[in-house]
């Protein structure tokens, strides 16, 4: 008797179109620092046009192997519109684990954008040329594999550092990626709106930063600190 070692979930819970919206309009490095660096990606995904913005639910990719491409393809038919793809390639840079066919697939099923914890491949067609949805990776390589092993759709996935759930909110921008929990969302929502606003206020932007934060109190307060 078999035992299945691989989960492909066909569907999940998605966040409101309306919450997801209100995230979208959010500065993504306040968003950051809101959430917190454990919500963060690593710094190196970045998207292949620094101009590319993405925010969506995730639609999480676990290849079983970090250059293995099956489960990337088999995606789109399960992404429905504004979903991100967002791939556990374990942080492996070497071999190309996406590809223009596959972006082509997930544009073709309404995806709002990849976020690949790997390498992609046809980054110039992908950013320049073609494709023009964003994709957000580790590297780019001019290299793949002919690979056709198993591995899960829609499990808890670990890229860039975080884990991400299915219907996870992911918002980014050349700042990075941020990872939002649903059910935490509202508050950060209100504490970037808040900090925004503060930054806009014109009484506040009367008075420096440094002054605002009351750095000088903070630095006079501790002892390990010499002035002269």
């Amino acid at each position: 008797m078999s035992v299945a070692t691989h989960t492909i979930i066909t569907d999940f819970k998605r966040p409101s179109a309306e919450l997801v919206a209100k995230v979208a309009k959010l500065h993504v490095g306040v968003s950051g620092f809101e959430a917190g660096p454990r919500q963060t990606m690593h710094p190196g995904i970045k998207p292949l046009d620094p101009t590319w913005r993405i925010c969506g639910p995730a639609l999480t990719v676990r290849p079983e192997y970090w250059y293995d491409r099956m489960m990337g393809e088999l995606a789109p038919k399960y992404a429905k519109p504004g979903d991100v793809i967002v791939v556990d390639a374990g942080g492996y840079t070497d071999v190309a684990v996406w590809g223009m066919s596959m972006t082509m697939g997930a544009k073709g099923a309404g995806a709002a954008g990849v976020v690949i914890d790997g390498a992609t491949m046809n980054s110039a067609l992908l950013a320049r040329e073609r494709a023009q949805m964003p994709i957000f990776a580790r590297a780019v390589s001019a290299t793949a594999t002919t690979s056709d092993g198993p591995g899960s759709l829609n499990i808890p996935v670990i890229c860039g550092g975080v884990i991400v759930y299915p219907g996870d909110i992911i918002l980014g921008d050349s700042d990075g990626v941020v990872v939002l929990k649903p059910e935490a969302a509202e508050t950060i929502i209100r504490n970037v709106e808040a900090h925004n606003a503060g930054e806009q206020d014109p009484e506040m932007r009367k008075q420096p930063y440094w002054q605002r934060r009351s750095v000088m109190e903070k630095l006079k307060a501790m002892k390990n600190v010499k002035w002269e």
